[in-house]
């Protein structure tokens, strides 16, 4: 069995939709820095401070500091996927894709200056704030992150976000990634560096969930997309009346964005499942992952799994390839160990 990370901190109320910018399953953890925050057991038991993470930057998508300059890191918490609050891809550059004319590159990126929603992002928001809220001592909330992993590149994803699960409350017991399923608040979407126990927790927190919220609205239409959903910036005043509305998986949500916004520049011309085949994402089927384990088990492309304009299976049903990180010291060295 993987070892243990701990990282205590404190969680600041004010970072949530609509006062702040943070949705239900991203948030920033605030570092209290003169105690041993990071702590690492290889037997769940005896923790010992590490210092792997002081200075050390992550090498992925981009290169950053993992603590930035307000002693805070960012985390995203393991195994759920709430529906986005506010998603806008990165620029269109010209050596990402030479093909492309200056005019539809212009035409993509003022596209993208929108940052897209989807329905029940903000109500879930809100409702993980308010959760907190019962926890809070001021505008905080004390909390530690676990993480079952060996070493320290495990922790952290390609953007350079701790992955794990926040826990709060009296000895910490309540664990916010089982809370936000149990209450229907996100999709379990799963990755290849969880363990398969990680997995049978938040399939059974959602069946506590039955039908209630994303699981009530989950659209399998893939030709569904409303232009007209947008971030609404603070301040404004939640309307959970008006948020309510079908929700296809956060993961493919983001890629029709992007897919959109290729059609209305006359960059790309096919269908949606072209446009996944484009870029493959490559996945596994959860019950071929959990029997055969992340070695052995068949590696699948997401869009074998579109048909039409339907995709055929639920969020659940799937295990994505962890994109993993290089951790590195100020250096350049990498880390290797806690």
């Amino acid at each position: 069995m993987a070892g243990l990370l701990r990282v205590q901190g404190k969680i600041e109320l004010k970072q949530f939709w609509p006062s702040g910018l943070s949705d239900a399953d991203t948030t920033k953890i605030h570092l209290t820095i003169t105690d041993p925050t990071f702590e690492f057991a290889a037997d769940h038991l005896n923790f010992k401070p590490t210092q792997a993470f002081e200075n050390a930057f992550v090498r992925g998508a981009s290169t950053k500091k993992l603590i930035d300059a307000q002693n805070r890191i960012t985390v995203r918490l393991q195994g759920i996927d709430a529906t986005e609050l506010h998603y806008r891809a990165g620029p269109l550059q010209k050596k990402d894709n030479p093909d492309v004319t200056e005019a539809q590159r212009k035409t993509y990126n003022e596209i993208n200056g929108t940052e897209r929603r989807q329905y029940l992002a903000e109500t879930a928001t809100v409702a993980l704030s308010r959760k907190l809220n019962g926890f809070a001592t001021g505008d905080v909330v004390e909390c530690i992150m676990v993480s079952l992993v060996d070493h320290p590149f495990e922790v952290v994803d390609t953007y350079g976000r701790f992955v794990g699960n926040i826990r709060v409350g009296a000895n910490f017991a309540t664990d916010l990634n089982i809370w936000l399923a149990e209450e229907g608040w996100c999709f379990p979407t799963f990755y290849s560096s969880m363990e398969n126990e990680e997995i049978e927790i938040l399939l059974k927190a959602m069946k506590k969930a039955g039908k209630k919220n994303v699981f009530k609205f989950y659209s399998t239409k893939l030709n569904a997309f409303d232009p007209k959903l947008v971030f609404r910036k603070p301040p404004v005043s939640p309307d959970p009346g008006k948020d309510k509305g079908p929700v296809l998986m956060p993961k493919l949500f983001r890629r029709q964005v992007i897919y959109e916004m290729e059609k209305a520049a006359k960059i790309f011309k096919g269908t949606y499942k072209q446009f996944l085949e484009k870029k493959p994402d490559w996945v596994f089927e959860l019950e071929d992952f959990m029997k055969a384990g992340v070695h052995s088990a068949t590696p699948r492309k997401l869009s074998e799994f579109v048909s039409g304009t339907t995709f055929t299976l639920k969020p659940h049903q799937l295990v994505f390839k962890e994109k993993f990180s290089t951790v590195v010291d100020g250096n350049g060295k990498i880390i290797k160990e806690f």
